[in-house]
């Protein structure tokens, strides 16, 4: 079987410098993937370049979805394809309220009229929608603009929700622990884990840190430094890594091959 997505000496650059240098990357369906590394290591520009982020220019390789090539495809296609990405510090977007976003973007919130889901009508979603809310603690949230105002746990939450809400093929999560208090992150932790569980949506986490990767039974560990894949691991590889620190676990790992 093919991988759901996969990179091919994939090379980016963002203003003229090379960020990502001949990364080769597969992500198979219904796994989780950890994608580690120092900062400066192209972690968020391998989740932004296969997203389509148009500042991220690529200047080789190809990105595989379900075997074709996304390299001709705008970011309004590839998330209707089935790809979602969490950013690490959303933007605000003063005007559209979040309940009404969700709405909009989310095809298992029934409205009231087939045109509910146009730009610029109200959308009149089911109570599940309120309930859903409720479960990420965000119920307070429901009727304000999007991430106008919102603290750092709130943004993370709200994202969450709205890429889960998407029903995604596979999501790219970029620091969803950070900036979270114990509460928030167990909210998040929860929420991912029963994704996990339910094996039928592909998680690529990319993170500084292990907290949110101890709630999930993460499949494949990647690391990128200066650009490239330096290692491929799993799970046991993450508790050595927060004892060691990157540099002195790659490097005794270059010293055991």
């Amino acid at each position: 079987m093919n991988p759901l997505l996969e990179t091919h000496d994939l090379r980016v650059s963002i203003n003229g410098t090379r960020i990502l240098d001949g990364v080769t990357l597969e992500f198979e369906r219904g796994k989780v993937y950890a994608v580690l590394g120092p900062n400066a290591s192209g972690k968020s520009t391998l989740a932004k370049a296969i997203m389509g982020l148009p500042e991220f220019k690529i200047d080789g390789g190809d990105i595989l979805f379900n075997s074709e090539s996304l390299l001709d495809k705008n970011i309004t296609q590839r998330a209707q394809m089935g790809i979602a990405y969490a950013f690490q510090s959303p933007p605000s977007i003063p005007g559209v309220q979040l309940d009404e976003f969700i709405c909009r973007i989310c095809p298992e919130y029934e409205c009231k009229e087939p045109s509910d889901h146009f730009m610029g009508v109200a959308c009149s979603c089911r109570m599940e929608l309120y309930e859903d809310f409720d479960r990420l603690g965000i119920a307070n949230l429901a009727h304000r603009d999007l991430n106008d105002g919102f603290s750092g746990g709130e943004q993370k939450r709200s994202e969450l929700f709205q890429v889960l809400s998407m029903h995604p093929q596979i999501m790219f999560l970029d620091e969803p622990d950070s900036g979270l208090d114990y509460d928030s992150l167990k909210l998040v932790g929860r929420e991912l884990k029963a994704i996990r569980e339910k094996g039928n949506t592909t998680m690529v986490v990319i993170s500084h840190h292990r907290y949110i990767l101890e709630f999930l039974e993460v499949d494949t560990v990647y690391i990128l430094q200066q650009g490239k894949l330096v290692y491929t691991g799993d799970m046991s590889d993450i508790p050595v890594l927060a004892e060691k620190g990157y540099e002195r676990f790659l490097s005794e790992v270059s010293l055991e091959v």
